[in-house]
């Protein structure tokens, strides 16, 4: 599946949509709307998304000229039972590429991902970047640390 959506990421560009190099908060708005996300807009350039059984899911917009951004990142948090160890932290950045995982001051652990648009991305690519990670990332992440929402 993740070959699958990987794929999709970039099939907008063979699809000939129009390149964005960054988004404002209204396009991305228009985005999650378009793409049927269930969100709230909690600050200036971020966004709560209902994703994959969670209700919170940060989608943060940043690298911003002016208003338009030229990085997305999705981000969860865990506060879990027992605290996660730095061991299954790091065995998830070494076993992954496009997404970190970390702990923070108060033991919550995160995961994060990063779409730069500065190259040049189809909205195509962003809603796809949003799929990844609601279908992919967030289900392989709740395993790893056995969390079930």
């Amino acid at each position: 599946m993740r070959v699958w959506l990987a794929g999709l990421l970039f099939l907008g560009l063979a699809w000939g949509q129009a390149l964005v190099k960054g988004l404002t908060p209204a396009e991305t708005e228009e985005v999650l709307k378009g793409a049927g996300w269930a969100y709230e807009k909690t600050d200036l350039r971020e966004f709560r998304l209902e994703m994959a059984g969670l209700e919170k899911v940060w989608l943060s917009l940043d690298y911003c000229q002016e208003e338009r951004c030229g990085v997305l990142t999705l981000s969860a948090g865990f506060t879990l039972a027992k605290p996660l160890g730095l061991e299954a932290v790091n065995a998830w950045n070494r076993e992954r590429r496009f997404s970190r995982a970390f702990l923070d001051e108060e033991g919550t652990v995160w995961v994060e991902s990063d779409l730069d648009l500065t190259g040049g991305v189809s909205l195509g690519a962003v809603e796809a970047f949003l799929e990844l990670f609601a279908a992919e990332t967030l289900p392989a992440f709740m395993d790893h640390i056995g969390f079930e929402p």
